[in-house]
């Protein structure tokens, strides 16, 4: 039996406690003014440790991959959308390494797009559902290498570790996921015991994550502080950190406990258009017991195909409704999806409720 020696065994406790002091450090910063988003800062401080650590110690088999769900409805970041899937694999595409990845897509499907990304969260090659060659019956295939002698469908620059799919929905009882899979395209390496060393370089990774993700996430906060209130705004697509097929108009609404809001415009013209709530950490409000959420499909028209949105913590008997689950401030963001020309101005305005 060897056992692990002193200075492995200090290496390894270093390393866990920068973690935990970083998550002690940045657990300050989530005293803000608004209490609610204050308390669930402490939840979105959990939930970010436990996302970091899956990033970097436990889903990152290469020579073995797998796509998972990267956000839920228990762990959110940038901007989630809960019409959305987020299924992302690890990958390696150093020294010529390549993936093949195989999926059928749903008749009907509102939207896939398939995107590499680099160090640091860096946007590289996407693809989007029509560029995907897919058959009658929805099944594509895709080459994804660093190599451009391979021809790959995805070119990557080589730094890339993760390859993320999206699949937007407009209603989940009736439009089924894709099916999706990813292969290495080479002899897989024998796998290999835990090694103290490699972990402690794991956990540092997982610290730099967390407190990238709060630096980030705080960032958009603090510069939508300086937008006028209650006033939708266009936004750089880096603000939310998506993909580039999504443009945003950004409100940072206000209100007391006696007023609501009502949101005026039309749909613009885009494969997928919602808004959606979030607070100050950037995570959508609960969805799974609050409509937080109103999509192009379920957004009721009036004769000249303007919309009127009620914003409020209870509905007063309006067909479109977003339930602010009580919370008074925060992020209403529309969000198009394949915008074609320019987004349609959305008027805001408070009233008592």
């Amino acid at each position: 039996m060897t056992k692990l020696n002193s200075l492995q065994n200090e290496i390894l406790t270093e390393s866990l406690n920068k973690l935990w002091q970083t998550a002690a450090e940045l657990e300050q910063s989530t005293n803000i003014p608004q209490e609610l988003d204050a308390i669930e800062g402490r939840r979105f401080l959990l939930r970010i440790l436990s996302a970091s650590v899956d990033a970097f110690v436990e889903y990152i088999d290469v020579n073995r991959p797998a796509f998972r769900h990267s956000e839920s409805a228990h762990r959110k970041m940038f901007g989630d959308c809960p019409d959305a899937d987020y299924l992302q694999a690890p990958i390696d595409l150093r020294n010529g390494r390549s993936y093949r990845v195989k999926g059928q897509i749903p008749k009907d499907t509102v939207y896939v797009g398939v995107m590499l990304y680099g160090r640091g969260g860096r946007m590289g090659v996407r693809l989007t559902d029509q560029e995907l060659n897919a058959d009658n019956e929805g099944n594509f295939e895709l080459l994804i290498s660093a190599d451009p002698k391979q021809n790959p469908d995805l070119l990557g620059d080589g730094d890339e570790p993760l390859v993320m799919v999206r699949q937007y929905f407009t209603d989940r009882k009736t439009q089924p996921s894709l099916s999706l899979e990813i292969a290495f395209l080479s002899d897989t390496p024998e796998s290999r015991p835990l090694d103290s060393s490699w972990l402690a370089k794991r956990i540092e990774l997982s610290r730099r994550m967390l407190e990238s993700i709060f630096a980030r996430t705080l960032d958009a906060y603090q510069r939508v502080t300086n937008f006028p209130v209650n006033t939708f705004v266009d936004v750089p697509v880096d603000l939310l950190f998506p993909t580039p097929d999504n443009s945003y108009k950004i409100c940072w609404y206000e209100m007391y406990d006696d007023q609501a809001i009502v949101v005026r415009g039309s749909l613009p013209k885009a494969r997928y258009f919602s808004f959606t709530f979030y607070n100050v950490w950037l995570e959508s409000y609960d969805y799974t017991r609050h409509s937080i959420i109103l999509n192009h499909e379920q957004i009721e028209l009036d004769e000249e195909g303007n919309f009127e949105i009620y914003v409020a913590g209870e509905n007063a008997g309006y067909s479109n409704w977003l339930d602010t689950a009580g919370h008074n401030s925060g992020y209403l963001v529309a969000r198009s999806l394949l915008l074609e020309d320019t987004h349609p101005d959305f008027e805001v305005q408070v009233i008592k409720s």
